[in-house]
C-alpha cells in the first residue's frame, strides 16, 4: 500500500531518470577527443538534473580507465573547447568537477554540444533528451509553443522553432535549479514593448499551469529566443521599413567596391530587413545561430559570401557588434538569390543541338538519348532530322549540328561528323568543342604571375604568410597599403581556409587596376583557423574586374579540390605545369 503519494510519484520519477541515463554511462570512450565529448556532455547533462549530482574528478579516472596526468590532459583540452562559449571547468572539494559561467552562455553552450550534435530534426532520438525529458514532456511542450505561436502569428522556420523548443525544455530544468538569466532594465523594457513579449507571456502562462512551476522571470529568456529567431519572409517592405539606413548604406558599399547594384532589389531589401531584425538580437546577446550550410555557401557561392562580408563590416560599424561567421553564411544566402534574379550567377545556357541521321528515327533517337545521357546540361537536342531536311535556315537557328551522314553541300563550322554508333571517341570530341566554346577571356598567366610565386618557404602562422605576400604584392604596385589590411580584416571576419591544405585569402577593397593572385607552397603545413595549410593563394581583384571573381574561384576551388591538384602542386611546385592545369580545367 502507497501511503505518500508525492513521494511514491518522486521515487518513481527518480528511477526512471536513471534508468534513462544508463545507457549513456554505459558507453565508456577510450579516444583523447571522445574522453573530452564525454566528460563535457556528463557534466553539460549534470546542470539538467533534478537532483544535484557532485561529479568527482577521481571518479571520472575509475569510470574511465585513466590515468591522472591523462584527465589532467583531458580537462586542458576541455577548456580549449569551452573557450568559445566564454566558460570553463572548475575542480573543487566542495562542488567537485563543474562548468561555470554566465547563465546564458551555459544554456547555449547545453543547446549547442548536447540538443544540436545530432542534426536539425529528430529530437527524441538524441539520447541526452532522453535521459532528462519525459516524451511526454517534449510533446506537451511542443503543443503550448505551436497553439501560441500560430495565434500571435510569428511564423518561425521549422529551425527556429525547433530552437525555441529547445531552449524552452532547457529553461525548465535550469530554473527548478535556481539558475535563471537576468537582464537590464534597457533590455527588459524593449522586450516589453515587443509582440514577442506577449506570446512569452502567454507561453509561461501555459507551462505553468500545464507542469505546476514557477517560471519567474524566464519570460525575459523566452522573449529574447523568440525575436531574435528566423522567420518567414512576409509582404514587400514599407518606405519606412527597419533598419532603412543600414542597409542602404551595405548597398552603396557593395556598390562601391565590387561595381553590383542591387539598391533595386525589393526581394533582397525585404529579406536583409527581416534577417536583421532577428540577427541583431542575436549578436545583442552574442547567441551565435548554427549554420550547417556554411561550408557550401563558401565555396559555391563565394562573389554571394563576398557580399555578406561587406554587409557584415557596414554591421559592425553601425552597431559596434561583431558579425560571427554563421551569420554572415546566412546573409550570403540572400546575396546568392540577389544575384541569381540580377543573371550575375546565372549558369550558361544549353547549346541547341540537331542531330542528323541517314539510318532512321531509331537510330537518331539512340544518339539523342546519348547525348542527353552526356551533356544534358549542356546541349539540348531540338531536332533529329534526315539529310534531306536540312538546310542553311535550320543550321542558322541552331548552335551545333552533329551528323552521321556527309553534308558537303553545306558550309558551316557547326556541323560535326560522328558516327552512327556514338561511340567514345565521338564523346570526347563533343566534350571538346563545348571546351573551346566555352573557354573565357582570362590570361592565367598575366594574372598568375610567377615573380608572385612561392615555393619551399616556411613560415609559423598565417599573420606572417600574408604580410610576406602582401608585401610582395605592394613592392610590385599590384596592392596598395589599404588593400593590404583589407586583407586582415577579410581574414578577421571569417576565416579563408577551404581544407584539403588550401586557403584562399584576399582583398576586401581594391583600387589597383589589374587582377593578380599570388601562389605559395609552404615546405610545410602551418595550422591555418581550424586546419592545416600548404597551399595559400592570395586573391587580389579590382572591382572594375570583380565579375571575374567567381570565376577565378571556382577554377581554383575545381582543380585543387575538386581533381585534387593541390596534392600535385604540393608535389611538383611548379608553376608552367599549375597554369596549363587552369586553363585545361574549364
Amino acid at each position: 500500500k502507497i501511503e505518500d503519494q508525492e513521494k511514491f510519484l518522486t521515487f518513481q520519477n527518480e528511477m526512471e531518470e536513471h534508468k534513462r541515463e544508463k545507457d549513456f554511462k554505459n558507453i565508456i570512450p577510450s579516444e583523447p577527443e571522445d574522453r573530452v565529448k564525454y566528460i563535457i556532455s556528463k557534466l553539460l547533462l549534470s546542470t539538467l538534473n533534478g537532483r544535484k549530482e557532485k561529479i568527482e574528478f577521481f571518479d571520472l579516472e575509475e569510470e574511465l580507465f585513466i590515468s591522472t596526468s591523462t584527465l589532467k590532459k583531458d580537462f586542458r583540452n576541455i577548456d580549449k573547447v569551452l573557450k568559445p562559449y566564454d566558460l570553463k571547468t572548475s575542480i573543487t572539494k566542495k562542488d567537485g568537477v563543474k562548468i561555470v559561467g554566465d547563465e546564458a552562455k551555459i544554456r547555449y553552450c547545453i543547446s549547442e554540444y548536447i540538443f544540436n550534435s545530432k542534426g536539425y530534426f529528430g529530437i527524441e532520438e538524441n539520447q541526452f533528451y532522453q535521459s532528462i525529458f519525459k516524451e511526454q514532456e517534449i510533446e506537451k511542450l511542443r503543443e503550448i509553443l505551436l497553439d501560441v505561436i500560430s495565434v500571435y502569428n510569428l511564423r518561425l522556420t521549422d529551425l527556429a522553432f525547433k530552437n525555441v523548443l529547445i531552449h524552452s525544455l532547457i529553461m525548465l530544468k535550469r530554473f527548478a535549479r535556481q539558475k535563471s538569466v537576468t537582464y537590464e532594465e534597457n533590455d527588459i523594457k524593449t522586450f516589453e514593448k515587443k509582440v514577442e513579449f506577449e506570446c512569452a507571456q502567454e507561453i509561461i502562462k501555459r507551462i505553468q499551469k500545464e507542469f505546476e512551476v514557477d517560471l519567474g522571470n524566464e519570460v525575459y529568456y523566452l522573449t529574447q529566443h523568440l525575436i531574435s529567431s528566423q522567420r518567414f519572409l512576409i509582404d514587400d517592405p514599407k518606405e519606412d521599413y527597419e533598419y532603412k539606413n543600414e542597409i542602404e548604406k551595405i548597398l552603396i558599399k557593395i556598390k562601391e567596391e565590387t561595381n553590383i547594384d542591387l539598391s533595386d532589389d525589393k526581394q533582397l531589401i525585404n529579406g536583409l530587413a527581416m534577417h536583421l531584425s532577428a540577427a541583431l538580437q542575436r549578436m545583442r546577446f552574442d547567441m551565435n545561430i548554427r549554420n550547417e550550410f556554411l561550408d557550401s555557401i563558401k565555396n559555391m557561392y563565394p562573389l554571394a559570401f563576398e557580399l555578406a562580408v561587406i554587409a557584415g563590416e557596414i554591421i559592425e560599424e553601425n552597431f559596434q557588434f561583431r558579425t560571427q561567421e554563421n551569420e554572415i553564411g546566412f546573409l550570403a544566402m540572400h546575396f546568392g538569390a540577389a544575384l541569381e534574379r540580377k543573371g550575375l550567377n546565372e549558369k550558361k545556357p544549353r547549346k541547341k543541338a540537331i542531330i542528323v541521321c541517314y539510318a532512321g528515327v531509331a537510330t537518331a533517337m539512340l544518339i539523342k538519348e546519348k547525348i542527353e545521357q552526356n551533356f544534358g546540361h549542356k546541349i539540348e537536342v531540338i531536332k533529329t532530322c534526315s539529310q534531306q531536311e536540312v538546310s542553311q535556315e535550320l543550321i542558322d537557328q541552331v548552335d551545333l549540328v552533329l551528323t552521321t551522314a556527309e553534308l558537303s553541300e553545306l558550309q558551316s563550322d557547326k556541323i560535326k561528323k560522328i558516327n552512327l554508333f556514338l561511340d567514345e571517341t565521338d564523346i570526347q570530341l563533343i566534350g571538346n568543342i563545348l571546351k573551346e566554346d566555352q573557354k573565357d577571356e582570362i590570361d592565367y598567366r598575366k594574372i598568375f604571375r610567377k615573380e608572385l610565386f612561392f615555393y619551399d618557404v616556411e613560415f609559423k602562422n598565417k599573420e606572417e604568410i600574408l604580410e610576406h605576400m602582401t608585401r610582395e604584392m605592394q613592392i610590385r604596385g599590384l596592392i596598395s597599403k589599404e588593400g593590404s589590411k583589407s586583407v586582415f580584416k577579410r581574414e578577421e571576419m571569417s576565416t579563408t581556409e577551404l581544407g584539403n591544405m588550401v586557403a584562399i585569402p584576399h582583398a576586401m577593397s581594391n583600387d589597383s587596376e589589374e587582377a593578380v593572385v599570388s601562389v605559395m607552397v609552404l615546405k610545410k603545413p602551418i595550422l591555418w583557423e581550424n586546419e592545416k595549410v600548404q597551399v595559400v593563394l592570395l586573391l587580389n581583384v579590382p572591382k572594375s574586374q570583380y565579375n571575374m571573381w567567381e570565376v577565378v574561384f571556382k577554377r581554383l576551388y575545381q582543380y585543387l579540390i575538386g581533381d585534387q591538384g593541390v596534392t600535385k602542386l604540393i608535389k611538383d611546385k611548379d608553376y608552367d605545369d599549375f597554369i596549363r592545369h587552369l586553363e585545361r580545367n574549364e
